[in-house]
């Protein structure tokens, strides 16, 4: 069974909204733009406990009561072999043919004015046009006999979660459980009979007695006994931590550790349910309380566990994306009105040894408004100390500058794009030698014909590869390399870092690196060197390169 899409319309943030979905899902963006309102069109679809509390008017997309609410979900259920396919067919009996590949859920809900409330109303199977109600028994649908939804909110209280599920959690069903259960009993038995027999309730006893009869003398006496009852076998067990060698037990105060047993418990549950129901993980903010080393911990359960074959998950966190891997990214965003937009990511095979490293990359740019996309530490470290002092709260307005590491650029952009993450392209010009042709390919120009996807600058091998070829190489071609900054935002440099800032101060560079051949020291141990230019460049040198051509990268992405 596979999640393929689903549609929201009038419903709270979202006017008419469709996204692509997989049975991984990740929703990130600014906070109010309307993830959790998200989970909560799901949740309305699939999760009785929040169906059953029925839509207010405030529910509706500007309180527009006059237009119903419609969520529709679409499953693909090609895979006749998959257990889950085999569940929903089964429960779908008529609504279903068994030509049809794929399943509409959906929810449908009028407002009504004298209840002041919209009732949810569920219809499925496997024809758009053509789909059956859903049977209901009491606020129970076909569907909830098919769906388990397991929702863990950003700030899941471990007591509540525990003492709600305890005796699913925990069965007494052996021989020695009878007998411990018979003792419990008799435990309590004994407790209520010394209880009565303390002297003090006995001298109440033969007190009140006397004073009844005044009133009434019926031949009765009157007695106090305890009747001290195991009211719910755990209604006062409460998890404990122990550590090892040590058999003291402490309460799991840490809200870090309460959140962690939190998803111990889920987890069991979501194993209860497993072989009856289609188990959804909707999880908010799974981030909040947890150090950053336990984020990338959950990260590799969330997207290497079986558990979790159908996740929908909101997050602010990079930390929580490390081991993603199969997951369909979904921005939510504003823009005039809430908007979403998704694509689906799966690491390469041939970075998958360095999952961690370029998920690490990507998802932090996912965050961002703009990201400036350059080619290592010595482009990063560079501009970040020009932004930090031309625009100092640029990360705050949402600016992130990705060094791609030699991992390449096309998977970063592609996917940005896709997202409608404006991203800009700093790259090199280089050249490379043709082997056993004595010429030099021209490099820059051939990758950037690939990200644009023409061929607008030439390819034509050189016979030379020093700084003057490539700078005449540039000078012929600026027309066009001028157009490509400003249609596809990628801007090739004159030469390299180095020989570009050359360009730009020269003598500042001899004055500040104490060198006769800046550009030779700065490429010579260049992350060392340049932190020590960085450390050197004052806010006047970063202005001026700010300003320059061969440096317009910047102000794209700032301005």
């Amino acid at each position: 069974m596979k999640f393929e899409s689903i549609t929201i319309k009038n419903f709270r943030n979202f006017e008419d909204i469709e996204l692509n979905l997989s049975n991984k899902n990740i929703f990130f963006g600014l906070n109010d733009v309307g993830k959790t309102n998200f989970l909560y069109a799901l949740r309305y679809v699939f999760d009785k406990d929040v169906r059953k509390l029925n839509f207010s008017d405030s529910d509706f997309h500007n309180k527009q009561i006059e237009k119903p609410i419609e969520i529709i979900v679409t499953l693909d259920i090609s895979d006749t072999a998959n257990s889950d396919c085999q569940k929903l067919r089964a429960q779908l009996k008529g609504a279903l043919q068994s030509t049809h590949d794929k399943v509409y859920i959906k929810l449908l809900a009028e407002y009504g004015k004298s209840e002041l409330l919209a009732l949810p109303i569920l219809y499925w199977g496997g024809d758009l046009d053509n789909l059956q109600e859903m049977k209901q028994r009491g606020y129970l649908y076909e569907i909830d006999y098919v769906f388990n939804v397991i929702y863990i909110d950003s700030y899941v209280d471990l007591y509540s979660l525990f003492k709600k599920n305890v005796s699913q959690l925990i069965k007494n069903e052996n021989d020695d459980d009878k007998i411990a259960l018979a003792n419990i009993q008799k435990a309590v038995d004994e407790l209520n009979s010394h209880i009565s027999s303390l002297s003090g309730i006995v001298e109440f006893e033969e007190k009140l007695t006397p004073e009844y009869k005044k009133f009434r003398d019926e031949g009765i006496s009157v007695s106090i006994k305890s009747e001290i009852a195991v009211k719910g076998l755990y209604s006062n067990i409460i998890p404990y931590i122990k550590q090892d060698n040590d058999e003291n037990l402490y309460p799991t105060a840490g809200e870090g550790r309460k959140k962690l047993l939190a998803y111990s418990i889920f987890d069991i549950l979501a194993d209860e349910n497993t072989e009856k129901k289609i188990t959804l993980f909707l999880i908010e903010e799974p981030e909040n309380h947890l150090h950053k080393s336990m984020q990338i911990a959950l990260s590799q359960i969330l997207f290497t566990d079986t558990k979790y074959t159908y996740l929908f998950v909101t997050t602010h966190s990079p930390f929580v994306l490390y081991e993603m891997d199969d997951v369909n990214l979904v921005r939510i965003y504003s823009d005039r009105k809430i908007n979403g937009i998704s694509t689906f990511y799966k690491v390469p095979e041939n970075y998958e040894k360095a999952r961690k490293m370029l998920n690490r990359c990507l998802s932090e740019a996912i965050f961002a408004n703009k990201v400036l996309l350059v080619e290592g530490p010595s482009e990063h470290m560079l501009f970040s100390k020009i932004l930090s002092v031309v625009h100092p709260f640029y990360e705050a307005d949402g600016i992130y500058i990705l060094p791609v590491d030699g991992v390449g650029f096309s998977m970063y952009f592609s996917i940005l794009d896709k997202l409608e993450i404006f991203n800009i392209i700093k790259t090199d010009n280089d050249l490379r030698a043709v082997k056993g042709k004595g010429t030099y390919s021209v490099l820059g120009f051939s990758r950037c014909n690939k990200y644009i996807g023409e061929q607008l600058l030439p390819t034509k091998q050189l016979q030379e590869n020093s700084i003057s070829a490539k700078r005449t190489l540039y000078d012929e071609n600026q027309k066009t390399l001028d157009e490509i900054r400003s249609e596809y935002h990628i801007f090739l440099s004159k030469v390299d870092l180095e020989n570009d800032l050359d360009e730009v101060m020269h003598d500042r560079l001899v004055d500040l690196l104490n060198e006769t051949l800046p550009v030779d020291y700065l490429q010579d141990a260049k992350h060392y060197h340049m932190v020590e230019l960085v450390e050197k460049l004052s806010d006047e040198d970063c202005r001026t390169i700010y300003e320059h051509y061969n440096f317009a990268c910047l102000k794209e992405v700032a301005e």
